[in-house]
């Protein structure tokens, strides 16, 4: 009993009014120390930035030294404690929307990694716009010219059988006198004519050759052989009388159909591009136009001491890519006369993500017909 009383004794002594409150360490905890540490950085950045009216009370500093120095000793009391957190507070809202947090992350930050994706990608897009573009504009000159030859070899192997049945009238029945050289002259003019349509024939042939030759470098997987060279579908210079042009004009369309069947088979087999430019070169493009608001962005906070590192910004590209192959397969259906193109609307769509899905919201609401019953959360704008 008597070790009792002496304990108790000593208890009610040491709590008495003559001896000062005891600090208590389980204050002392990691998240005091890193509010600490927060504090200091706000204290920096205040200072360098703080307008006179903006000015950090005397007492915010004070309470967050004395917080500093306490927990350097070890020994934070209850009273400092709370000084330091109602300091904290205040420190926090004066430098708002800076934090310690972001201040910190924009130290650190360099954007390596993003500014190396971002090149590479830029390399890609460009190489492969340009690869796309050289081999459309040949397929398509390639298709135009099939398509003008067709025409053309109609037209010449007409004219070779008005001249064959012309040649045989004038054997069946000759005429005489001032007849025969009004019908000489007349067929010796319609020859001419048909010579003059059966070069520019071979001329045509020609430059056909030549754009199935370079759609035949784009799609080097092609086993399609060419039917000759350029110089096969020249038309002889001692090209002299009727017969011969005759001869001439029907070479040049037996060599155009054999061209022809090479040509179409590369065009046929150069579809692969135009997908790919349909569908994944919008892709790309939507992707560059997340880039571009990525970077904007995270410059922006980066100079604001507002940058933080977030999922959210990598989960954009994701939904860039979404979007942009959204638009290539509405680009498809579209004209092809449409303007913007849908590169240039996939570009937009990935650099303002918000503003499309926004619209896609309002017209299923519009289609619906009815009024959302809560109010849509506010969208985040980024000022200058």
């Amino acid at each position: 009993m008597s070790d009792e009383a002496n304990t108790s004794s000593d208890a009610a002594s040491a709590s008495g009014p003559g001896v000062e409150h005891q600090p208590d360490r389980a204050l002392a905890t990691p998240e005091f120390a890193a509010a600490l540490e927060d504090a200091d950085i706000l204290l920096d950045y205040a200072a360098g930035n703080s307008q006179p009216k903006d000015a950090i009370p005397a007492d915010v500093v004070r309470d967050i030294v004395l917080a500093r120095l306490a927990w350097s000793q070890g020994h934070v009391s209850s009273d400092t404690a709370i000084s330091f957190w109602l300091a904290y507070a205040k420190l926090s809202r004066l430098t708002k929307p800076v934090t310690g947090a972001s201040a910190r992350a924009c130290r650190t930050a360099s954007l390596r990694r993003e500014k190396q994706w971002a090149v590479a990608l830029v390399v890609i897009i460009t190489a492969a716009s340009i690869f796309l573009f050289m081999n459309n504009t040949t397929a398509s000159d390639t298709s135009n010219l099939i398509e003008q030859q067709n025409a053309a070899a109609l037209k010449l192997w007409s004219d070779l059988q008005v001249l064959r049945t012309a040649g045989a009238e004038r054997d069946a029945e000759p005429a005489k006198g001032a007849a025969t050289a009004v019908r000489t002259a007349s067929d010796a003019a319609f020859a001419n004519q048909v010579f003059e349509s059966a070069v520019e024939f071979s001329r045509r042939s020609q430059a056909l050759l030549q754009s199935a030759n370079k759609l035949h470098s784009f799609n080097f997987w092609s086993k399609a052989k060419p039917p000759g060279t350029e110089s096969d579908f020249l038309i002889l210079p001692d090209v002299s009388d009727v017969a011969q042009i005759k001869e001439q004009g029907e070479l040049q369309i037996r060599k155009y159909q054999s061209l022809r069947n090479y040509a179409t088979e590369l065009y046929k087999t150069d579809t692969i591009y135009g997908a790919l430019t349909t569908y994944l070169l919008p892709t790309g493009y939507a992707l560059l136009g997340a880039f571009l608001y990525g970077f904007r962005l995270s410059s922006r906070l980066i100079r604001r001491k507002c940058y933080l590192p977030s999922a959210a910004l990598s989960a954009r590209y994701y939904i860039a890519v979404i979007a942009g192959l959204v638009v290539g397969l509405f680009g498809s259906l579209a004209p092809s006369n449409l303007v913007p193109s849908p590169l240039a609307v996939a570009f937009l769509v990935g650099y303002a993500v918000e503003a499309f899905f926004s619209r896609l919201d309002d017209l299923i609401v519009k289609f619906k017909g009815d009024v959302p019953s809560v109010p849509q959360p506010a969208r985040e704008e980024a000022g200058d």
